[in-house]
């Protein structure tokens, strides 16, 4: 079977649906894609969405597409377009803003995990990242180490995220960075992050 790269032509089809922003695929051995990352708008249903886009993909490219592959992110509003971080565009050290006070959900009154501040540091070849999550009046650290080339920094910061999300559960259930994509949309980089969760309760399988 010849290898057709598939890619462009993907992400040139999917940006043409009104609801998205912006579009990463990656492709297999033979050119088809293997994952597809969307970052969309609010209002469509994602479940349907994803099925809208298997097909367009197959029909378009004119090879099979397992919708398995196909993750989407949906902003909710400006909130959602805000609390959205941008990695690796730090040298140095760099501390984030403070923390804002915490912020209650209005569904039922609790305390949601909030952002609390990234950090970058660079030795030699390697980028440490640490990641700050509060919930409540406690806060919770996450660190990681990649090399400091191509994506490194959008990896270790999803790394780092996870495992203070982690912390945050009592290790209840166990948080694991899979794939980290970066996508283009609205003249900004967003990292679109697809994580692995382990715990008793969901069996052997993540």
């Amino acid at each position: 079977m010849k290898n057709v790269s598939t890619k462009e032509t993907a992400e040139a089809v999917l940006r043409e649906l009104p609801s998205v922003l912006g579009a990463c695929v990656r492709e297999d051995i033979n050119g088809h894609p293997r994952e597809v990352h969307l970052l969309v708008g609010p209002g469509p249903n994602v479940r349907n969405l994803a099925r809208d886009v298997r097909a367009l993909l197959e029909e378009r490219l004119g090879v099979p597409v397992d919708q398995r592959v196909i993750s989407i992110a949906q902003l909710s509003g400006k909130a959602a377009e805000a609390a959205l971080a941008d990695f690796g565009q730090f040298s140095g050290v760099v501390e984030a803003p403070p923390v804002p006070a915490p912020v209650a959900d209005e569904r039922d009154g609790k305390f949601r995990v909030l952002f609390g501040g990234t950090e970058t540091q660079v030795q030699g070849s390697r980028a440490i990242i640490r990641v700050r999550l509060t919930w409540g009046t406690h806060e919770f650290t996450g660190e990681a180490v990649e090399i400091d080339h191509g994506h490194g920094r959008v990896r270790a910061g999803a790394t780092a995220a996870l495992r203070a999300a982690t912390i945050a559960c009592n290790s209840s259930i166990r948080l694991e960075l899979e794939t980290a994509s970066v996508v283009r949309a609205l003249d900004r980089e967003y990292v679109l992050v697809n994580p692995l969760a382990g715990a008793p309760m969901l069996g052997r399988r993540p």
